[in-house]
């Protein structure tokens, strides 16, 4: 698929909305989606790089983080960015 841009389809979809807020929105939807890749990739239980143990992923808590900013701005529309979890390249603009 071709490459998505978040920033581009925000602005269209906001013309109104603070350009801050537009971005904060773009780079935590990008981070939630590949926090979300490697979950799906990793698991949630991965092993130490340097010890081999068992420990938690450390891209649940990057996740969560990223979540709760989009739930924060959930005043941003977004439809025609619905399937962007299902798949596509993104990038942040610009």
């Amino acid at each position: 698929m071709g490459e998505v841009d978040i920033l581009a389809e925000l602005r269209a979809e906001n013309p109104k909305a603070n350009a801050v807020e537009l971005r904060v929105y773009a780079d935590a939807l990008t981070t939630y989606r590949e926090a979300a890749e490697n979950i799906d990739r990793n698991g949630a239980i991965v092993q130490h790089p340097r010890t081999g143990a068992p420990i938690e992923n450390p891209y649940l808590k990057i996740r969560t983080s990223a979540g709760a900013t989009l739930t924060k701005l959930r005043h941003i529309k977004c439809k025609s960015l619905a399937g962007l979890l299902a798949g596509s390249r993104t990038t942040g603009g610009e």
